[in-house]
């Protein structure tokens, strides 16, 4: 057999079976649409479910793909076994009512032996035991001799989940030699060991499941098959296990070169580099389709990845940001199959270390305190819990250190906690829309021109980021009405004021240019091919409608518009902000006809240095008055702070925001008692964090330091400091982790006590 690359494999199947009549069809997102059964997409036939249920007509009758696929239940034996993988190809052909078993079969048999080049001597067959069609049309009409043929019985050859559709399946093996078998004298297909590897599973749909016992053979019946395009390529390529395929060595040499260790030279390096590997393989196809780091869902699947594959990175030594560098291996290993790898790369290195980055800041802290406590066997529910809540560190990683060190964690403990802080923190929380919700509201109003006006200019905002921002830059969700627009958008991090002024002056400039807005119906793959801006993951027919702003905006909308974006009149920005990690919200809206906005803007234009002298003269006296006025405030927080005071240990703990003087909040916080810590936090003219601590006599004599609160503390937001038992200044970075920032600072002070 002759070696075959990954990617040639990949093609190679896909042409055959377009050759034999079926239509090749891209891989589906990642992300299911239209099925809350499941996280991600995690075989070649889910997002082709509503064919086969006959929900949906399917474009062609017999169709082949290569689906990406993600499975995470093992996530904790990837690099340990060097068998488990997140990320997987699985190769398909399938026939809704068209061909059946004589042709899958065939077909089967034909790519393996005369394309692939297949010895038949090395491969075996399996059937379900009671299906004798396939039994025959595999001896009878192929030729294979019986000898290598296999029955099987109904749980390792009959495809059925509960009720619906199911039938018997045929399944191809490989024979990879005695010496990756077990040993055993009777090893043979079925067996667990690495000698039989199952590649191909021809499933046979032919009978309906009433859920109760009985089956009834299907009117249509159907084919779906499923290969592993990481198995067929163990088989081509004569390797030990997947990571010693091509394109995965070159993601894990790379890591390598990094670390600066060899692979195969140490077990344990080779476990880092396997897991840096997968992850890192799998988190890039993840944000490719979407997929963002959060805290539920999804995108905890992918942020656990990642600081899965971060921390072993530091296992190996590497004591920087450095995921994105072995991402985009992943990207040139993969772009030829998946091009919106390579539109997307500079946002998937972005997302991909901003979270590295993020993820730095917490675990030096968190591993610090995690070893203290598994070195002093000290590993409690309720520390394990802090670790997550107050630092940011991994339940799933503690539980894996934990595990390492022979110690077990008590996750039903951990997850009831888990369940208290946020019935704490549900009440007034108020849940992201997203696009689901948005459309409605949308809907609602599109008969309405005021809302047609700011639909026209949700598009000329969107084209307008994408040209500033960027072509990462994607919708997340919308909503317009007859008051404004309110847009979601990836991107990952604030725009900045001047960001703002030209999004908003770039859109205001299209406007001015009076274009009449063009409306065309076209089939989808001309409206691709015009360069069409299509909603991510949203289904389209063969026919699609398509909205034109000349060359600068064209996106696929079946709403309302203006006729010109002269009806526009004045674009205005009001305001941005966040909605989750990796997506920022505008809200803003087209309102006053142009015409007259520029009478006015004329008539006032004289007036405007007249109005900015008088401003910039009472600027000084109201700054004055704001000082003045900051500091009594800051004094009434301060005896606020004092009152709520916290009983830790033999210690009052005093913490919180204060908006003046930071080292005079400590001083009178001080003078309350000799048993008194505080923390306070001030925000700078900087958007940078000033921070002072400071412990009374009474409170240092019970342990307490100030240096090393004020130092978690910083280090929570990005910053360092320190200094002496009783007083201490530090400063911070990041004023968007001010609150996590004293809750380390709150925890650092339990640990004393």
């Amino acid at each position: 057999m002759a070696f075959i690359g990954l990617n040639d494999l990949r093609e190679k199947y896909l042409a055959f079976f377009e050759s034999k009549g079926h239509l090749r069809a891209p891989s589906a997102s990642l992300v299911p649409q239209g099925d809350a059964s499941l996280l991600l997409i995690n075989s070649g036939m889910a997002p082709l479910k509503k064919y086969f249920t006959g929900e949906v007509q399917p474009p062609s009758r017999r169709m082949a793909s290569c689906q990406k696929c993600i499975r995470t239940p093992d996530i904790e034996g990837v690099g340990i076994q060097d068998r488990y993988g997140t990320y997987f190809e699985m190769l398909g052909n399938f026939s809704f009512g068209d061909y059946f078993k004589r042709e899958a079969i065939a077909w089967a048999y034909e790519f393996i032996i005369d394309e692939l080049k297949i010895p038949l001597e090395l491969l075996y067959f399996s059937v379900y035991e009671q299906d004798d069609e396939a039994w025959d049309i595999w001896t009878k009409e192929i030729g294979v001799p019986e000898s290598h043929m296999v029955r099987m019985g109904r749980a390792d050859n009959f495809w059925e989940h509960g009720k619906g559709p199911c039938g018997p399946c045929s399944e191809i093996y490989y024979d990879r030699g005695v010496a990756r078998g077990c040993g055993n004298v009777d090893c043979k297909v079925g067996c667990e060991c690495d000698r039989f590897v199952e590649f191909w599973n021809l499933v046979f749909t032919q009978f309906a499941n009433d859920g109760e016992g009985n089956y009834s053979e299907l009117e249509s019946k159907n084919i779906d098959t499923g290969m592993g395009l990481e198995r067929i390529a163990l088989v081509m390529q004569d390797v030990g296990n997947i990571f010693e395929l091509d394109t995965m060595q070159a993601i894990l040499q790379h890591a390598a070169r990094i670390a600066d260790v060899q692979y195969k030279a140490n077990e344990k390096t080779d476990i880092s580099l396997r897991i840096i590997t997968d992850h890192v393989r799998s988190t890039t196809m993840m944000i490719g389709d979407g997929v963002l780091p959060a805290n539920d869902g999804r995108g905890y699947v992918m942020r656990r990845l990642l600081r899965r594959a971060a921390r072993h990175g530091r296992l190996l030594g590497i004591n920087r940001p450095f995921l994105s560098e072995i991402a985009t291996t992943v990207i040139a290993e993969n772009a030829g199959a998946y091009p919106e790898l390579a539109d997307k790369r500079e946002f998937i290195l972005k997302v991909i270390a901003t979270e590295e980055e993020t993820f730095a800041r917490t675990i030096d802290a968190g591993m610090k305190l995690l070893d203290e406590m598994i070195a002093t066997n000290a590993l409690t529910t309720e520390k394990v819990f802090m670790l997550s809540d107050t630092f940011g560190f991994p339940f799933d990683l503690t539980r894996e250190i934990a595990a390492e060190h022979g110690l077990e964690v008590d996750e039903a403990g951990y997850q009831q906690l888990v369940k208290e802080a946020r019935e704490k923190s549900r009440a007034g929380r108020k849940e992201t829309e997203g696009w689901e919700n948005a459309t409605e509201e949308a809907k609602a109003e599109g008969d309405d021109p005021a809302s047609a006006l700011n639909h026209t200019a949700a598009h000329l905002l969107q084209a307008a980021l994408r040209e500033i921002l960027g072509t990462h830059v994607e919708q997340a969700g919308q909503a317009v009405t007859s008051e404004g627009v309110r847009f979601d958008f990836t991107h990952f991090s604030a725009l900045t004021g001047e960001e703002l002024t030209r999004v908003e002056a770039r859109v205001n400039e299209i406007i001015e240019q009076a274009i009449p807005i063009t409306i065309e119906e076209m089939p989808l793959e001309q409206a691709r091919a015009a360069g069409a801006m299509a909603l991510f993951g949203e289904k389209y027919g063969d026919t699609v409608r398509v909205v034109s702003v000349d060359d600068f905006s064209k996106e696929l909308c079946g709403g309302t518009h203006a006729s010109n974006t002269r009806d526009l009149g004045l674009f205005v920005i009001e305001k941005e902000s966040s909605v989750s990690a990796g997506a920022r919200r505008i809200e803003a809206y087209a309102r006053a006809p142009y015409a007259e906005y520029a009478k006015l803007r004329a008539l006032h234009a004289s007036d405007m240095q007249d109005a900015q002298a008088k401003l910039k003269a009472t600027t000084k006296e109201l700054e004055r008055k704001l000082a003045a006025a900051q500091e009594q405030l800051s004094q009434v927080a301060v005896q606020s702070l004092i009152a709520n005071a916290k009983q830790i240990g033999g210690v009052k703990f005093v913490c919180g925001e204060v908006a003046g003087d930071v080292r005079g909040a400590c001083d009178a916080a001080r003078a309350q008692g000799d048993d008194v810590v505080a923390l306070f936090v001030a925000k700078t003219d900087k958007g940078t964090l000033q921070f002072a601590a400071t412990a009374a006599p009474g409170a240092v004599a019970a342990g307490a330091h100030a240096g090393n609160v004020v130092k978690a503390a910083a280090q929570a937001a990005g910053g360092s400091g320190g200094g002496k038992p009783d007083s201490a200044m530090a400063g911070g970075k990041d004023s968007a982790n001010l609150e996590e920032a004293l809750q380390a600072g709150e925890a650092a002070l339990q640990m004393m006590m």
